[in-house]
């Protein structure tokens, strides 16, 4: 009797036990998820339209082309911020550039320009319903090209077409008025810089500097 009395007994701490451990492991829980969903709420979505304005020798194959741009922002402390970027550039092509493959050179076009980047970005002036921010753009710009990849099978993991991928730099400097607070108007000016010419893709410098105006909705 004495046995079953001990056991019920350490069965019975044992259970009490685990039902405070899963009370705080909920409790936990639930303060992480309302943390996460406050910050959450602080999160935006931007859409925003442009033009990309070739300058130097990038203006001997590339004419203005329009732009778009669709980004997240997730505010950090003392008025920081990080956009996530995604740009998409419908190029207007003004004279093609030698391609480099494996196995011969082809005359090349572009097909679709974009730019995918991080911008970090920081309060330099605030008011009421405006501010104004600098910013800096890091990540990569692709050209999708219309010279077929000669050693392309169907395979998901492969491209069609050749790509020219160049490293990304972006300053930048915007403002923007707050009608609600939720909704904000957003005129910027963005330097891109993405040196094109890789070595074993293409034969020439094709140049690598643009600028960005455009005008931008957050909600």
């Amino acid at each position: 009797m004495k046995n079953y009395i001990l056991i019920a007994f350490t069965f019975l701490v044992s259970f009490q036990g685990f039902c405070q451990n899963d009370s705080i492991d909920v409790k936990n829980s639930r303060e992480y998820y309302n943390a996460f969903d406050d910050y959450f709420k602080t999160v935006s979505i931007q859409f925003g339209a442009g033009l990309f304005v070739p300058q130097g020798q990038l203006q001997n194959y590339f004419g203005t082309a329009p732009l778009f741009e669709l980004n997240a922002n997730f505010p950090l402390k003392k008025g920081r911020s990080i956009d996530g970027v995604l740009q998409l550039v419908i190029p207007n092509q003004q004279d093609d550039f030698v391609y480099l493959r494996t196995i011969d050179t082809v005359q090349a076009k572009s097909t679709l320009m974009f730019n995918a980047f991080l911008r970090f970005k920081k309060h330099i002036h605030h008011s009421q319903d405006s501010k104004v921010n600098l910013g800096l753009g890091i990540g990569a710009s692709t050209i999708n090209t219309n010279a077929r990849n000669p050693f392309y099978d169907g395979k998901d993991d492969e491209n069609k077409y050749e790509l020219v991928t160049a490293f990304l730099l972006m300053p930048g400097i915007e403002w923007s008025h707050k009608f609600s607070e939720n909704n904000e108007l957003i005129f910027s000016f963005e330097v891109q810089y993405s040196p094109y010419k890789i070595e074993g893709a293409l034969r020439e410098d094709i140049g690598g500097v643009a600028l960005i105006p455009k005008l931008s909705y957050r909600f």
